[in-house]
Order: C-alpha cells, then sequence, then structure tokens
C-alpha cells in the first residue's frame, strides 16, 4: 500500500511530456496593426496555469488564443495521471471526479502564480512568471508515513479483510467519505518550494482564428518550472 502510494504521489506530482498545440511561426509580414490584442502576462498566466493542473481562469484562456481543442488536448495529457491514480484506489467514479477536481483548486490555490510584464519589448517581451510548487521529492516521502494515509491503509485492508470486495467499497458510501477526506488531508499537507520567479520570453503568433497572441518562446522552460523539475 505504502509503494502503491508514493508511486501516486509521483505520478500525480511531477507530470511530465505536456505537448500540445504546435505552435506556429510568425509570419514575416507581421505588422503594428497585428500586436496582439492581450498582455503577455495574461497569456504567459494562461500558459502557466493549463501545464500546472489542467485549468486556466477565462481572462486568461482568452489572452492565450489556443482553441477549445488544444486546451482539452494538454488538459487530458495533465490530469489523466492524477485520474489513473486516484482510480487505482477503490473509488467510484463520482468520488474520483471529485478528488480530481478538488486536487486541482488546492493546486491553483497553493502555488499562487502570478505574473508581471518584466520587459515590455514590443516584438519579445519578457514576462516574469511567480509560483510556489509542490517539493516533489518531500511529497513521495511524505506518502511512507502520512498518518492520514495510514489510517486509509488500515481501513481498508480492515474491510477487506472483512470480505468486502471492491465493488463493494465502491458501493459504501461510509468508505467513500473516508477516503475522500484522508486524501484530501494528505493533499493539504503537500510541502511547497519557496515561491520562485523565473524570466519568460515572449514571442506573438498567429492563432486559428488569424489574430496575433503572445507566447512562450520555449514552452518546456515553463512546464519545467510550474512542475517543479530541476
Amino acid at each position: 500500500m505504502k509503494n502503491f502510494l508514493a508511486a501516486i504521489c509521483a505520478a500525480a506530482l511531477l507530470m511530465t511530456g505536456c505537448g500540445g498545440e504546435e505552435k506556429p511561426s510568425e509570419p514575416a509580414t507581421k505588422t503594428e496593426t497585428d500586436a496582439p490584442q492581450f498582455g503577455a502576462d495574461k497569456a504567459v498566466l494562461a500558459y502557466a496555469q493549463l501545464y500546472a493542473y489542467g485549468i486556466i481562469e477565462d481572462e486568461n484562456l482568452q489572452a492565450a488564443g489556443l482553441t477549445q481543442a488544444g486546451v482539452e488536448e494538454i488538459q487530458n495529457q495533465v490530469l489523466q495521471p492524477v485520474v489513473d491514480a486516484l482510480q487505482k484506489f477503490p473509488l467510484n467514479d463520482e468520488s474520483v471526479s471529485e478528488m480530481a477536481k478538488q486536487y486541482v483548486g488546492k493546486l491553483h490555490k497553493r502555488m499562487a502564480m502570478k505574473t508581471r510584464v518584466k520587459t515590455d519589448d514590443p516584438k519579445n517581451p519578457v514576462v516574469e512568471l511567480t509560483a510556489a510548487t509542490i517539493d516533489g521529492e518531500e511529497a513521495t516521502r511524505l506518502a511512507q508515513d502520512d498518518e492520514n494515509l495510514t489510517a486509509l491503509a488500515a481501513q481498508l485492508n480492515e474491510l477487506q479483510a472483512a470480505g468486502m470486495t471492491e465493488d463493494d467499497l465502491k458501493a459504501n458510501e461510509d468508505f467513500q467519505q473516508f477516503a475522500m477526506e484522508s486524501l484530501n488531508a494528505y493533499i493539504d499537507d503537500f510541502p511547497f518550494n519557496d515561491e520562485q520567479s523565473i524570466d519568460v520570453p515572449c514571442e506573438a503568433t498567429k492563432a486559428s482564428d488569424g489574430k496575433f497572441y503572445w507566447a512562450p518562446k520555449d514552452r518546456d522552460a515553463v512546464i519545467k518550472f510550474v512542475t517543479g523539475q530541476k
């Protein structure tokens, strides 16, 4: 159970390989009238939020100019490891959905992302992205002796020893509630790194609507930062 929890923690917290839409090259015919309507700071925040936990605040989504299909593609890559991890517990679909929603909400609040335009260059502005990221190594270690997970493991073992099957557990409201409370308490104890910042150079890209929007030049750098990779 403990090794399994550690594996879940690693899968859910250190999400890598987020791809998303291919970023088109900036056309050579771009003129001053094609300048992005929205600020580079909001666009960078949209990408950072999407890569970190799969959701974007509405005003930031508009600033990035991403298509719904592109957003959903990245969301699937980011959130599927979390869903897969939760589904390894005897949680029913409703509990998994609610837990994933709460996990995302907690990350959104705790990371407290913010951006500001550091260099207001008309061609290549630089945005400072600031966030508190999860300490993945410490969170994985925490999974080994967290009292909430220990209590969940004990309860699960006791019920299984009494003859309850996985289907029984999924249908048992008391167990579902206890499991969600235990997991939520564990998530609340996640260790976070101190707030840090990186500079994100941007460039204008042409979206599917024919308009230009700011986007990070190096999206991988943003992904590594928000997922706490070193």
